[in-house]
């Protein structure tokens, strides 16, 4: 069978960013900085880099790279020499992870590029691992992206992508019918490929990489938690202004979710799974 085509939306804020307004660039840029001050989420999806063998390599990319979390994050975790170069294709992003970096004075051999993932400007084998954080549920055609990285990335070498499976978004609200409304809106606001991350153990090997590991879990807070109230009051005021739902609707909805976090009876919650790979030798 072959691989299922990407899904399209034009309202990913994320596939979007290159040319999206001040305000939407702020949320964006505001939320992953956010995630990764949040420890849940920070041992989630930062899990795998323990077992990625950073010890040996000189040469890392981090593909959608946004403000640059993960690459500080290798950055700690790399061997000092190891060269790190960040892409991803909105400028301001980009030159906000290049501040980052410097502020934390991890700058060195540190480097960040625009760029389109799925035609990298750099030469094959290049890299001795190639990390998609938060990337593929983004992307307009995922499997062009892993040839990408398994293009890029040496013979031997580790291509690891970690991703939310959005489809599993989901925030309790009275109302079923409206809950199930709000969290469909939510997922076309921030991404466009909700379902990737069930499409890669045949994604993985069309695109010429071998599956090594795979993980998944589910990240919740229920009855109190930052990670998903400060998500709702990220995006929910996007959802109004994009045109996706009603304002009343919003308003409503983003005043039960923040109750619900004062009073210790909120929930909500999202699958994510991470997938290690190898280039054949």
């Amino acid at each position: 069978m072959a691989p299922s085509p990407a899904v399209r939306t034009d309202r990913d804020i994320f596939r979007l960013a290159p040319t999206a307004d001040a305000d939407v660039l702020e949320a964006i840029a505001a939320r992953l900085e956010f995630r990764g001050t949040d420890e849940g989420y920070v041992r989630v999806s930062q899990a795998h880099f323990g077992r990625l063998p950073l010890a040996q390599a000189r040469r890392i990319m981090a593909l959608g790279c946004g403000t640059g979390i993960e690459v500080r994050a290798l950055k700690r975790l790399a061997r000092p020499d190891a060269a790190i170069v960040g892409v991803d294709h909105s400028p301001a992003l980009i030159e906000a992870a290049r501040r980052h970096t410097a502020d934390e004075g991890l700058a060195d051999n540190v480097t960040y590029q625009r760029g389109d993932a799925h035609h990298l400007p750099h030469g094959d084998a290049e890299f001795d691992i190639v990390t998609l954080q938060t990337v593929v549920s983004h992307l307009d055609d995922p499997l062009q992206v892993l040839r990408e990285a398994g293009r890029v990335v040496s013979p031997g070498g580790t291509v690891a992508v970690f991703d939310g499976d959005y489809a599993s978004l989901t925030f309790a609200y009275p109302d079923a019918v409206l809950a199930r409304t709000v969290e469909d809106a939510l997922i076309q606001l921030i991404v466009a490929n909700p379902r990737v991350m069930r499409d890669m153990p045949r994604l993985l090997p069309a695109a010429g990489l071998e599956l090594v590991e795979a993980a998944g879990t589910v990240y919740a807070n229920i009855g109190s938690g930052r990670f998903w109230p400060a998500m709702a009051a990220s995006y929910g005021p996007l959802l109004a202004r994009s045109g996706l739902l009603p304002q009343t609707v919003v308003d409503d909805w983003l005043t039960f979710q923040a109750r619900a976090a004062q009073d210790n009876t909120f929930f909500a919650g999202s699958s994510y799974y991470t997938y290690v790979a190898r280039r054949p030798i």
